[in-house]
């Protein structure tokens, strides 16, 4: 009969697909409610091993199709388990939680927007002293790559007290960064 199913013969193929989304849309309602996307992960999953072990197969596998659906969204609620939360900015500028794609891109967000408020509490605290300004201009210069002599002709200021003031702000930027992160 999975051969049938398999292969499509006399269209089969429609009914296996029928029967695999019906089964897992009365485990998404009987378990806990799956997206659309979820549910098309764990009919391909679904799919993958049955296009391996179809051949095992004898005689009515109903039930053994609907332990494979089952288990498969059991593995699917899981991952949505283990992932954790991505919080982005809507439209109104409000934080609201998104579903990343991949947990990886999770912790480089996550990482990304730490270290993006961290710098911002750390530019705000240079800038609030007397020189601030001139100095972020300096230290922006700085991380653009550009030379100490090119900087100090934008500034009008000498090399060497270029040189010194980068050392400085570079200092001051890794204490702050220790006391504000």
């Amino acid at each position: 009969m999975l051969d049938n199913f398999v292969f499509q013969k006399g269209d089969l193929g429609t009914a296996l697909l029928a029967t695999l989304t019906q089964y897992i849309k009365f485990c998404s309602y009987k378990m806990q409610p799956l997206s659309v996307e979820d549910q098309q992960e764990v009919l391909q999953e679904v799919g993958i091993k049955l296009l391996n072990k179809h051949k095992q197969l004898t005689g009515n596998c109903s039930g053994w199709l609907f332990k494979i659906v089952r288990n498969e969204i059991i593995d699917q609620l899981r991952k949505q388990k283990s992932r954790p939360t991505l919080l982005e900015p809507d439209n109104s500028g409000n934080l609201v939680e998104v579903q990343p794609q991949y947990p990886a891109e999770v912790l480089h967000h996550k990482n990304l927007y730490h270290e993006t408020d961290c710098i911002e509490k750390v530019f705000d605290e240079i800038e609030s002293q007397p020189t601030g300004g001139e100095d972020l201009s300096i230290y922006t210069h700085f991380a653009m790559g550009k030379s100490n002599a090119e900087i100090a002709e934008e500034t009008g200021r000498t090399s060497g007290a270029i040189a010194k003031r980068i050392s400085i702000l570079r200092q001051r930027v890794k204490q702050l960064k220790q006391v504000l992160c």
